[in-house]
């Protein structure tokens, strides 16, 4: 019977056995090895130990983009394409991500997104910061190529919304004359009531035999931007866009133009957070959509000018009769003085649209729903409107320019809703050179400067700030426009109430410095006349599911360029069949 091995003998085997394999593993390896140097050369081993550096080099940022800032916040990250997931996945949300970061760190945050050009972007959320790039180093900051190229379809190279430099300053010294004091009170005053007469035919048509408990219904929203659309392609274009008259059925009528604008806005919006989208959507159905929806919104413009170029060289004078007899040159005009190229006019025109459409219109489709929500201050609007503007009879007349600062609880609201939703909820600068942005003003005390390398962006969003306890104060996500109102005693004892000025950085929603918004005055003049028209002649409600209404409550913003609220049904009656 043969004798079983020792146990150190059969130790020994297995540690041959195991050394044959290893060396086996080994050889096979350096064949592997060697197979692939042969046929590779050491472009692949160098490949590799290059991605092995960048990975452990970029670890928290886009390949190439500098470190993040240490004076800021820095969210967690891939190697090489930083924080490109997390925008994508709030691409439909971005601004709630904004808001998210900003409760981690009082002043900002560092993010890279792969494919936007800008390396770091240093998103900040006090005023103070913004003041250094919009005015005190003005020249250093731009919008920048990127910037151009994502808008460059819709509104070209050169449109006064971004452009930079010399384009920029003369479009803007166009521009201003459409916007003084002398055209509102003529030209601009005789279109906004004009219009009006139209928005108060509609409601009164809709609300005739309604009552509270069979009201009418509409989407507001779509009111609003058949308003401001109508009344600024008069007045800005001598041109009639048809989609605004008395006649209730005129809501049935799709405006082509403005979906497409609503559509293309959206594309652009997220082009900022999407790698390769110019491949995307080439060969995407979203992508495909977009290209005719420009080429729609281009054939629109160019009838305009086409029809324009006709005129002057026929000879025509467009008839623009003001309230006082006199003719003046609107936007259009102007700008024919000084080219007559189809595609630079066309880029004029739908500049100005998205400011002189979106502003007023998002801004009223937000302070009805916040009016909705909060309804005790209605009755101080109704009130304030009566005693500005009631005759003795009980009728309201139309609100004149003139008369405009004396609304001023109206104003205080209208300011409050687009303090919480500014019409430009997020933008930036690209740095030009390096520089260190210092904040600015009296409460700039304990804020550290921040380093900018050339080509990186600064970015800020209004929208964000407006939440920020540390700007706006604990109640800084409420509805509260007496924070808008301050009360002086006079000497007789009487006292006045006027309008708080908090300045253009903290109440920063139609920008700042040379870049102030030069469509304020006529902005707020558009909202306070339409409010002064409606509120004290109808009661506004939210619509049921069962009225039609789809939208969402609380309400929720859309992804775009600007800040438009989802489309919602209101209820509406007249007040007089209340009585």
């Amino acid at each position: 019977m043969p004798a079983f091995p020792s146990s150190s003998a059969a130790n020994s085997a297995g540690r041959h056995i195991e050394l044959r394999s290893d060396n086996a593993y080994v050889q096979h390896l350096v064949h592997v090895i060697n197979t692939v140097l042969e046929r590779t050369g050491l472009a692949l081993p160098v490949l590799v130990l290059t991605l092995l550096f960048l990975t452990i080099k970029y670890h928290n940022r886009t390949i190439f983009a500098k470190p993040p800032r240490k004076e800021l916040y820095s969210p967690p990250a891939w190697p090489l394409i930083g924080h490109t997931l997390q925008a994508m996945k709030y691409t439909d949300n971005i601004l709630d991500w904004f808001l998210e970061q900003s409760r981690k760190h009082p002043v900002g945050f560092s993010a890279s997104i792969a494919g936007t050009g800008s390396g770091q972007m240093n998103f900040i959320y006090r005023p103070e910061y913004i003041e250094y790039v919009q005015k005190t180093n003005f020249e250093n900051f731009e919008k920048g190529q990127a910037v151009k190229t994502r808008f460059s379809d819709l509104l070209g190279q050169n449109g006064i919304f971004n452009s930079d430099g010399h384009v920029w300053k003369t479009q803007r010294k166009m521009a201003s004359h459409i916007f003084s004091v002398y055209q509102f009170r003529t030209w601009v005053q005789t279109v906004v009531q004009r219009e009006m007469d139209s928005v108060v035919g509609i409601l009164d048509a809709l609300t005739e035999g309604k009552s509270s408990s069979d009201p009418a219904t509409l989407l507001l929203p779509d009111l609003f931007f058949r308003y401001t659309l109508s009344s600024f392609g008069k007045m800005a274009f001598g041109s009639d866009i048809d989609c605004l008259s008395a006649d209730p059925s005129c809501l049935e009528r799709e405006v082509e133009f403005s979906n497409a604008f609503d559509f293309v806005q959206m594309v652009i919006d997220k082009r900022f957070r999407k790698p390769m989208w110019q491949l995307i959507e080439r060969f995407s159905s979203e992508g495909r959509k977009n290209a005719r929806m420009v080429k729609k919104i281009n054939s629109f413009s160019g009838q305009i000018i086409e029809q324009r170029l006709r005129e002057r060289e026929a000879g025509i004078q467009k008839e623009k009769m003001t309230s006082d007899g006199k003719e003046g040159k609107d936007l259009l005009d102007l700008f024919m003085d000084i080219t007559t190229d189809r595609d630079d006019l066309i880029s004029v025109v739908l500049n100005f649209i998205i400011a002189g459409r979106d502003t007023t219109a998002q801004g009223l489709s937000w302070l009805f729903y916040e009016l909705m929500k909060n309804p005790q201050y209605v009755e101080e609007i109704r009130s304030e409107i009566r005693n500005v503007l009631g005759n003795t009879d009980g009728s309201i007349r139309k609100l004149d320019y003139d008369t405009t600062k004396d609304l001023v609880f109206t104003q205080a609201c209208f300011n409050e809703a687009i303090r919480l939703h500014p019409p430009v909820p997020k933008n930036g600068k690209r740095a030009i050179k390096d520089d260190v942005v210092v904040p600015q003003g009296p409460t700039a005390a304990g804020l550290p400067p921040i380093k900018i390398y050339a080509g990186e962006l600064l970015s800020w969003s209004d929208w964000v700030i407006a939440r920020n306890p540390e700007v706006w104060g604990p109640d800084c996500c409420e509805f509260k426009p007496m924070r808008f109102i301050e009360t002086v005693t006079n000497e007789d004892g009487t006292k006045t109430r006027s309008l708080k000025n908090f300045g253009q950085w903290k109440f920063h929603v139609f920008n700042g410095g040379p870049r102030l918004c030069l469509g304020m005055t006529l902005a707020n003049y558009e909202a306070l006349s339409i409010i002064a028209a409606v509120m004290n002649r109808y009661d506004f409600g939210w619509g049921t599911k069962a009225q039609g209404q789809t939208a969402d409550w609380p309400l929720k913003y859309l992804p775009s360029v600007t800040h438009p609220s989802q489309m919602y049904t209101a209820t509406v009656v007249r007040r007089d069949e209340l009585m």
